[in-house]
């Protein structure tokens, strides 16, 4: 009798995310774990995906695609793939630092509150990575 084997698809891990610092930073199973847990969105260049002084109810990690971020209406920042966009927010229960907004057509994966603490929770090396550069910019202003 010829034993069964049982697949699984994996989904690739698209390109620009595995080319990012946040790649270098954490193992693929961590990476894989984004993937399955955040919801992919899709944004259109001009689109805000957060805005200065709102309250915070998600998180995104940027896949492709590039954003400008703004505080007081002066762009302090470009965010790239692998970046992380609203933790502060999440982590801090205060109101958005600055506005963000995609430059071009951008893929995002989003994370409502819970399904961020339970990525945190699921990805050690991430969250470590998550806490300590929230730090830096929260202390940077």
């Amino acid at each position: 009798m010829k034993p069964s084997t049982i697949f699984r698809r994996i989904d690739p891990i698209p390109a620009e995310l595995l080319a990012s610092p946040l790649a270098a930073s954490i193992p693929s199973a961590e990476l894989r774990s984004i993937e399955r847990r955040g919801t992919t969105v899709s944004l259109a260049a001009g689109r805000e995906i957060t805005r200065e002084a709102e309250i915070g109810r998600e998180c995104v990690i940027v896949v492709t695609g590039s954003f400008a971020v703004e505080r007081d209406g002066v762009e302090v920042a470009v965010i790239k793939p692998g970046a992380v966009v609203g933790e502060i927010a999440l982590l801090t229960n205060q109101p958005r630092n600055a506005t963000v907004t995609a430059r071009e057509d951008s893929l995002v994966y989003a994370f409502n509150r819970a399904e961020f603490f339970s990525l945190l929770d699921a990805c050690p090396k991430l969250a470590t990575m998550i806490y300590s550069e929230a730090v830096q910019r929260s202390l940077a202003g």
